[in-house]
């Protein structure tokens, strides 16, 4: 982990956009740096991080934006959604920030994007339609998935229209590579646990998601690996939760992956279809 780490918290989000459930399935670990350690101060449902008396997406969503875009000290947070669509898409917006400012049915060439399916059907068959591809560049080099694809459109849609439009809102936010900023209080960068996994030593990618046995030893494998790397539970209660809840150690890593990659992404030079499409820090 860098010693020029600068920020004052550290955010993991691991984001659901369920429509009835997101403030349950969206984790949240709040960490400060201790030396070269990140520490896990707090694990929590959104819900219960924002002590909110919902778990509808309505409601969770923009409170959770306006919780990570309103804080005095200076800030980092990753979040494990898509942040963009694949650079011909946005072809028609005036970069990046337009592209997220405006309301999906504007979205670059898809037009009328009403809700996630939309999005599915639209960009693939345009992709399918121009030669283009579906997928992002970060994306091959991470081993992501198409973010209009039938398993995370509704995590894309949502992420962009409600959490990353509001918080793009608020003063002294950078987004690198897509947006920047000289000073910034919050930096907001995307983040793919299954990639963090990939780059630690002794953790795996994969069989970690589910309630089995080998899936439990997989997860405490995997908060093994990032103790390995530097990051240290508060108590014994967070640490037991990023085992038991797949959505917790998630949340863990992504706070570990914006902790790693900060400030060095604030400065890195990017090529333009990085500016435009966003990219995943691991």
């Amino acid at each position: 982990m860098s010693s020029n780490f600068q920020a004052d918290t550290v955010y993991g989000v691991d984001f659901s956009a369920a429509a009835n459930s997101a403030g349950a399935s969206t984790w949240v670990a709040r960490c400060v740096q201790d030396g070269e350690e990140l520490v896990v101060n707090k694990l929590a449902s959104a819900s219960e991080y924002l002590d909110i008396d919902s778990n509808d997406r309505s409601d969770v969503l923009p409170a959770l934006a306006d919780h990570l875009g309103s804080g005095t000290e200076s800030t980092v947070a990753g979040l494990d959604f898509p942040f963009s669509l694949p650079e011909w898409v946005l072809s028609q917006s005036n970069g990046w920030r337009e592209f997220v400012q405006a309301t999906p049915d504007q979205w670059g060439i898809l037009e009328q994007v009403d809700e996630p399916k939309d999005l599915f059907y639209r960009l693939n068959a345009q992709a399918e339609e121009t030669k283009n591809p579906q997928r992002r560049a970060t994306d091959d080099e991470h081993k992501g998935q198409n973010p209009a694809g039938w398993r995370i459109k509704t995590q894309t849609y949502y992420g962009i229209s409600i959490l990353l439009r509001r918080l793009i809102e608020f003063d002294q936010v950078a987004v690198p590579p897509v947006l920047t900023h000289q000073n910034p209080r919050l930096t907001v960068l995307e983040t793919y646990p299954a990639s963090v996994f990939d780059d630690l030593e002794d953790a795996t990618r994969t069989g970690y998601k589910k309630g089995q046995r080998r899936h439990v030893e997989a997860r405490q494998q995997n908060v093994e690996a990032l103790q390995e790397a530097g990051v240290r539970f508060a108590d014994q209660t967070a640490r037991d939760c990023a085992v038991a809840t797949d959505d917790a150690l998630d949340a863990v890593a992504a706070a570990y992956a914006a902790h790693r990659n900060y400030p060095e992404a604030l400065t890195e030079e990017y090529d333009q279809q990085a500016r435009l499409e966003a990219q995943i820090f691991a």
